[in-house]
């Protein structure tokens, strides 16, 4: 059971070192994430400082050995990460930025809905959609045609995957 727990989770964590990366100094491993994307590095060691370049880039948290990054928006920016024993380790970090609606009707990127409305948008090759919170809004799909309905007042994102796997993402304000 152990070994299967250790599998699982291995697929689900990036790894990461337990020394600095080789290289110049200043250098780091890359870490390239997506926008909203979140991971988790885990070490064979507790974690005692991270410290990075852009705040509004990466969300920070740690827990023991972990620590858990969200991509917050697209850009570039550094983390590095200390131990107890005096060791550290670098990342360089791309972030790419959700692409922003590409859908045929002009469709905007922020949706602004009230309690019951409804909108319809033509989203051709749309494979998957994601609702960050499905108490504030749902998304039907249905063929090539997304319908979005606003349940209670809030905000929320709707992102939308292509076969290809690339994403759009949509703010929604339900008032």
């Amino acid at each position: 059971m152990r070994a299967a727990l250790i599998g699982v989770a291995a697929a689900l964590a990036v790894a990461a070192p337990m020394r600095a990366p080789a290289g110049p100094p200043g250098a780091g491993t890359a870490l390239a994430l997506a926008e909203r994307q979140v991971v988790t590095l885990e070490f064979d060691r507790p974690v005692s400082r991270v410290a990075v370049t852009d705040p509004e880039l990466l969300s920070v948290r740690t827990r023991g050995s972990r620590v858990e990054l969200g991509a917050l928006k697209g850009g570039r920016g550094s983390i590095e990460i200390a131990f107890e024993d005096g060791a550290t380790v670098a990342y360089d970090v791309a972030v790419a930025a959700a692409r922003r609606p590409a859908f045929s009707g002009g469709s905007p990127a922020a949706i602004a809905l009230g309690i019951g409305e409804e909108r319809r948008f033509r989203s051709p090759g749309a494979a998957r959609v994601l609702v960050e919170e499905n108490g504030v809004a749902r998304v039907k799909v249905d063929g090539e045609t997304l319908t979005v309905v606003g349940v209670s007042p809030g905000t929320t994102s709707i992102v939308i995957v292509d076969g290809a796997g690339a994403r759009t993402t949509w703010a929604v304000a339900v008032r």
